[in-house]
């Protein structure tokens, strides 16, 4: 927090005092502080992600917390806006709707605080840490395609339907959906069935949605979405005691963004106890609460350039890294051009 240095000095004090007192407020006023205002907390990886946030500044010597930005443009502006009362150092956003966030940018910029966008870049920013949206939903498509190619070797081409249960409330959900919903371009056996809409990622959503389309369509066997909760909804629906369904050979579900949580899962699929297969994501949450440190100090010291962008990777999490994941928190041994 900045804080205005202030002294009081006795006129009885030693010239050693004095000196003690103002590496002491010194000390006080290199203090950093940062706010991250989340997309929201409504999975596991994003309540992860805010942790580990403030843990690894923390550990830096920062002033970090966070604010549940609700999935919500006006709970992500308010929250925002305490931040900057605050007279945080630096302001991380991951906006819902970015461009509703200039006022905040404006402000942040009358009072020297630096703002970094996260993943949705906001019309202007000290940095942004961004990934292609776009193209985080092809490689999700990509290693769904490699699952069902290869799984369905012998099936007619595009006859193995896909769902995609997309939630369009932001615009990255959009962008998203409408990638995923392309899987025939990226699969010889994979057929587009039907999308089903979401108003909220959570996993109850994804387990009712789940539960409602299998009424109706029992064959689909392949299931999308950019969306945790909603993929962890769908697996949690097919691997319950009550479940129509108890046999996984032919069924796979694929998500972006998960944790260590669905790691385990993808790792039970292999035994037969599970259809989730894989996920993708723009590093893990360590490599990413890293990166967020790196630019922020980077913002705050000067180091980087204003108007900075910040590009991630991606991690691909499936049955051949599942191991090397779930020992190092990372994949190094598969990348985006394993699957050109």
């Amino acid at each position: 927090m900045k804080k205005a240095l202030s002294f009081i000095l006795a006129a009885a004090l030693t010239a050693s005092m004095a000196t003690g007192l103002a590496v002491t407020a010194h000390a006080e006023d290199d203090t950093k502080s940062v706010g991250f205002v989340t997309f929201g907390l409504g999975g596991d990886f994003f309540q992860q992600l805010a942790d580990t946030f403030v843990e690894k500044f923390e550990e830096e010597g920062w002033e970090a917390s966070y604010a549940d930005g609700q999935f919500d443009p006006t709970a992500q502006i308010e929250a925002c806006e305490n931040y900057i009362a605050m007279d945080v150092d630096v302001l991380v956003c991951w906006s819902v709707a970015p461009e509703a966030m200039d006022s905040i940018v404006e402000q942040c910029q009358e009072k020297g605080i630096k703002f970094v966008a996260f993943v949705a870049p906001t019309s202007s920013y000290d940095a942004v840490m961004i990934s292609d949206n776009a193209d985080l939903a092809d490689c999700l498509a990509k290693l769904a395609a490699k699952w069902i190619d290869e799984t369905f070797a012998d099936a007619e081409d595009h006859s193995v339907p896909v769902a995609v249960f997309s939630c369009r409330t932001a615009e990255t959900g959009v962008v998203q959906a409408d990638e995923l919903i392309k899987i025939e371009e990226f699969s010889t056996k994979a057929k587009f069935e039907t999308e089903v809409e979401c108003q909220d990622e959570t996993m109850q959503v994804g387990l009712e949605k789940a539960e409602n389309l299998y009424m109706s369509n029992p064959d689909i066997k392949v299931f999308l979405t950019a969306h945790s909760g909603l993929g962890l909804g769908i697996n949690n629906y097919f691997t319950a005691i009550s479940s129509p369904v108890t046999e996984y050979d032919d069924m796979g579900i694929f998500l972006i963004n998960g944790d260590m949580t669905i790691a385990e899962i993808i790792k039970s699929s292999e035994d037969g106890e599970s259809p989730l297969r894989g996920m993708v994501l723009t590093g893990s949450v360590d490599d990413t609460a890293n990166d967020l440190l790196m630019v922020c100090n980077g913002v705050y010291d000067g180091s980087i350039e204003p108007g900075t962008v910040q590009k991630a990777g991606t991690t691909f999490v499936y049955a051949d890294t599942i191991d090397e994941y779930l020992e190092t928190g990372t994949v190094t041994s598969v990348t985006a051009e394993d699957f050109q």
